[in-house]
């Protein structure tokens, strides 16, 4: 639409996969709620070769699918994803068959996306518009006055001026930084990464070509041609290398590295990155060679980590998305930190415009998604980079993380959890547990790596559908729990991250020169460490804590997730 002049109830400024979003939150949610999105790129979206993020997990999949109402495009427009999938060293890594593989055999039950951002945004553009918001191309947010009991938000299009009066701002704008900048809002993390990107048109980079020569390893899944769907990540110390499919038929492919291992020049330019590949991932690099003429686009990104002072206020603005905080692409948590941002703005969007005061909530919002990423960042991607070619070590710690997201945030999110305060109250004890001990198993993995890292295995398959601990978090996000059953459950999660503790040290353990503690004494799970000398005062504590059956009985399945184990359990020649 053109620009003018007008009253709205909501400015979004930036109409990427953030601000479109949102908007079309609001409308579903709330129909009478008027709202124009001044975007500064004008027409669609290219396709492939636009934004990555191209990856969704379980959160962002439901937000995208049933908060905004998506399921049809995506099911008809995208590709379905067949789960996260890692690959560790071995060797020379010229021979993926070799390679610890970490990832199902199978499609999950619950279904999540790869998503081709231009074509994804293209139709939440004319979605939006549908329901009746002003989306407006080629518009360049000019100013914003925050203040009173409307802000002004000037845009310039086409030439054109025109000033906007709004009762909130909700600045979606990614790393243009609208409101951030002007507000004073930027904060550092301690969490130096860097990345550079490229697309791969003509067809899909198939990392099953690379080991068609070994039939057993073709035979673990249970189809040929699935791993392809997977967002596939070849690991190693200091790095990870992401290969995404795109609906479009291209591929998704970067580079994602922990300077103190591998310097932003190795990877800073495309024939710098090729290079890396002939390094690090020979097979890749191959394949690269051959398809060097298919390459689309090259970015890059250094330092890409950073928080956010405030991204709720009670003056009526809010930061979602890259516009706030940014915490880091493995895993896949870029879509999840929209879905759930915009739904705590949403839902003080809507309080406030019904008359509420939302002074109190806005504070508590706040305070919750700034705890939770900056908690995360520390606990789950901080100082870990050094682990990611520790097929032991990183193997324990994916299952551990994705038995606290499935049986946690995802739960939340899957029963519309975010933004009840009653049940916020009723698990709160359970939520200070899980982030006490999320923080003391991450130094614990941190230290297992550093206690000296054996050389990896070959060629085993770590199969999440066969620990009922991790898979059962799954299929509880379909299982229509009602809310005694969430709590539960949530209690239930705990127990079980309890338990992968105490066994995580006793693995841990075995690096050092006196060998783990004795299985029958009782471990406190908050208190697992590898300092031998300091164990008498901290790991033990009388009748509390598990011994190393109870651990195991409640984990039941968890040794198809360990790398000694499954080693130890491998049939002869």
């Amino acid at each position: 639409m053109s620009a003018g002049d007008g009253s709205y109830d909501v400015a979004i400024l930036g109409g990427g996969l953030a601000g479109l979003t949102l908007a079309l939150q609001l409308k579903r949610e709330r129909p009478d709620t008027s709202i124009v999105v001044a975007e500064k790129r004008a027409g669609p979206a290219p396709e492939a070769a636009f934004k990555v993020g191209e990856s969704t997990v379980e959160v962002s999949a439901y937000y995208f699918s049933e908060v905004c109402g998506m399921l049809d495009h995506l099911k008809e427009e995208q590709l379905p994803k067949c789960g996260l999938r890692f690959f560790f060293p071995a060797g020379d890594n010229s021979d993926i068959t070799r390679r610890v593989e970490h990832g199902d055999d199978k499609f999950a039950p619950v279904t999540t996306f790869q998503l081709d951002r231009g074509r994804f945004e293209n139709a939440l553009a004319e979605r939006c518009t549908e329901h009746g918001v002003d989306v407006r191309g080629g518009c360049r947010v000019q100013d914003v006055e925050i203040g009173g009991d409307k802000h002004t938000v000037r845009l310039e299009q086409d030439g054109a001026e025109a000033s906007v009066q709004v009762r909130w701002v909700v600045d979606c704008s990614g790393r243009a930084f609208l409101l951030k900048r002007k507000l004073g809002l930027e904060k550092d993390v301690a969490h130096t990464i860097n990345s550079s990107w490229w697309r791969v048109g003509n067809g899909f980079v198939d990392l099953e070509d690379w080991g068609r020569h070994d039939e057993a390893w073709m035979a673990r899944m249970e189809r040929p041609g699935m791993r392809k769907h997977s967002t596939n990540h070849l690991v190693g110390e200091g790095y990870w290398v992401w290969l995404i499919p795109l609906a479009s038929g291209a591929h998704s492919i970067g580079i994602v590295a922990d300077p103190r291992f591998h310097p932003f020049e190795r990877i800073s330019t495309l024939e710098a990155a090729l290079d890396w590949l002939r390094e690090h991932e020979p097979q890749l690099a191959e394949t690269m060679e051959q398809r060097k003429g298919d390459v689309q686009d090259f970015l890059k990104v250094e330092d890409f980590s950073y928080g956010c002072e405030r991204v709720f206020s009670p003056e009526r603005w809010a930061l979602t998305g890259e516009a706030g905080a940014f915490i880091d692409p493995l895993y896949s948590p870029g879509s999840d930190y929209i879905s759930i941002g915009n739904t705590y703005a949403a839902d003080l969007i809507k309080k406030d415009l019904d008359g509420q005061d939302i002074t109190e909530i806005v504070e508590i919002y706040n305070g919750m998604y700034l705890f939770g990423f900056e908690t995360l960042l520390s606990n789950v991607w901080t100082d870990h980079y050094a682990e990611f070619g520790d097929a032991e070590v990183f193997s324990a710690k994916i299952t551990f993380d994705y038995v606290n997201y499935w049986g946690f945030q995802a739960l939340r999110v899957y029963y519309d959890k975010l933004t009840d305060r009653d049940f916020g109250v009723a698990v709160a004890a359970q939520v200070q547990r899980l982030f006490a001990l999320t923080g003391q198993v991450a130094q614990l993995f941190r230290d297992w790596h550093a206690a000296g890292q054996p050389e990896n295995p070959e060629g085993i398959h770590c199969v999440p559908s066969s620990f009922p601990g991790l898979w059962d978090r799954l299929l509880d996000l379909k299982a229509g729990l009602d809310e005694e059953a969430l709590r539960a459950r949530t209690e239930q999660t705990v127990g079980i991250l309890e338990a992968m503790a105490v066994v995580f040290l006793h693995k841990a353990a075995k690096r050092l020169p006196d060998g783990p503690p004795d299985p029958d004494r009782k471990i406190d799970p908050y208190k697992v460490n590898l300092d031998a000398d300091s164990w008498e005062e901290t790991l033990f504590d009388g009748d509390a804590g598990l011994t190393l059956a109870e651990a195991r009985g409640r984990t039941a399945g968890l040794e198809n997730m360990l790398l000694d184990d499954l080693v130890a359990t491998r049939p002869g020649p």
